[in-house]
């Protein structure tokens, strides 16, 4: 089975690596968890810096030991100290994806921080999507971000990014996100899959265009753990499903799915281990005070021709907005808070 590159948003789902690689998740506010993969049984992590409340991405080496984690703006070594040259990526503590972290094919030693920026009210330029380079053999052994650092492949996209590998000869990897077709527009209609192979990243995008216009840039972008399927939830705007041709990296079949319920507005999203079922994590996109927020946790089974039909709501809650993630041990992970700022136990 093929799987999905390693990927943390939140917290961290299996891609192309294998499952060392994602035995070590930082997220959140200082947060941190290991996985025994021996055992499936988890346990906490101390000394974490990051502290974010969306987008982040953690890297380990194959024996599951850590590498270096980011939340899309600082680069922390394994010894938890930011890497030289690691502060100032355009990522964006608000973003839902604000970064993924990339091995590049048959070189141990450089990784990619790719990441997506955000667009508020308070932060009126959106950085787009860019991409840094890390050499593994720089600072005695523990990372240093390049002076290649913040290149640019699109002006304006929304906050998702995912990645898949592409074949296991050349072991290249497509890596993804959500824009407009031209990605100097704040109205999003199409996918962009960008090739990494051992030349490094192939700055032309493969384009895929759909008659839709979102202008919602919240929510998740996801692909199955076989790499056929992709999941693209857009807060206010709804949530789509999509085959992926992993060879071409062309995206087709477009099918909207409706979560018929208060709590409509999808941004979680995450496929079982067999990629047969899709989990979604929508709220009612409300503000305010913990009493303002609902959210409903459903399952659709993409098995079935009819896939709207087999809408199943498994868990409707006081709840705020949350994230979803497949760890290593094949469970998957729900983030819990009662508002964007408050937590939960």
């Amino acid at each position: 089975m093929k799987k999905i590159l390693l990927i943390l948003s939140l917290f961290i789902s299996l891609n192309v690596v294998g499952q060392g690689e994602a035995s070590n998740w930082y997220f959140g506010e200082n947060a941190g968890m290991q996985f025994d993969l021996a055992t499936g049984n988890t346990t906490p992590l101390n000394g974490g810096q990051l502290n974010t409340r969306e987008g982040c991405s953690t890297i380990s080496d194959a024996n599951g030991n850590l590498l270096f984690y980011s939340d899309g703006i600082t680069v922390w070594n394994r010894n938890h100290q930011v890497m030289p040259n690691g502060n100032g990526l355009f990522g964006d503590p608000s973003s839902t994806q604000s970064a993924l972290v990339v091995p590049k094919p048959d070189d141990p030693d450089i990784y990619y921080i790719f990441t997506v920026d955000v667009q508020l009210q308070n932060e009126p330029v959106n950085n787009g999507f860019r991409y840094s380079i890390i050499d593994m053999t720089l600072d005695s052994g523990l990372g240093d971000v390049t002076t290649d650092k913040n290149i640019l492949l699109l002006d304006q996209c929304s906050e998702k990014i995912t990645a898949v590998l592409k074949d296991c000869i050349t072991k290249s990897i497509w890596v993804i996100t959500f824009a407009s077709e031209d990605g100097n527009s704040g109205t999003y209609n199409t996918f962009h899959a960008y090739e990494v192979n051992n030349s490094g990243v192939n700055t032309t995008a493969v384009k895929t265009t759909f008659g839709i216009n979102i202008t919602d840039q919240r929510g998740y972008l996801k692909l199955s753990p076989d790499g056929t399927k992709m999941a693209c939830a857009n807060m206010s705007d709804g949530l789509f499903i999509y085959d992926f041709d992993e060879n071409t990296g062309i995206v087709t079949n477009q099918q909207q799915l409706i979560i018929n319920s208060p709590s409509f507005a999808p941004y979680g999203v995450e496929f079982s281990p067999n990629s047969e079922l899709l989990y979604v994590h929508s709220s009612n996109n409300s503000g305010g005070p913990a009493i303002n927020h609902s959210s409903v946790l459903t399952q659709f089974n993409l098995t079935i021709a009819d896939i709207q039909a087999s809408e199943f709501e498994l868990d409707g809650r006081q709840l705020y907005r949350g994230g979803l993630q497949l760890g290593p041990n094949g469970k998957i992970y729900r983030a819990l808070s009662a508002t964007y700022t408050q937590g939960l136990p």
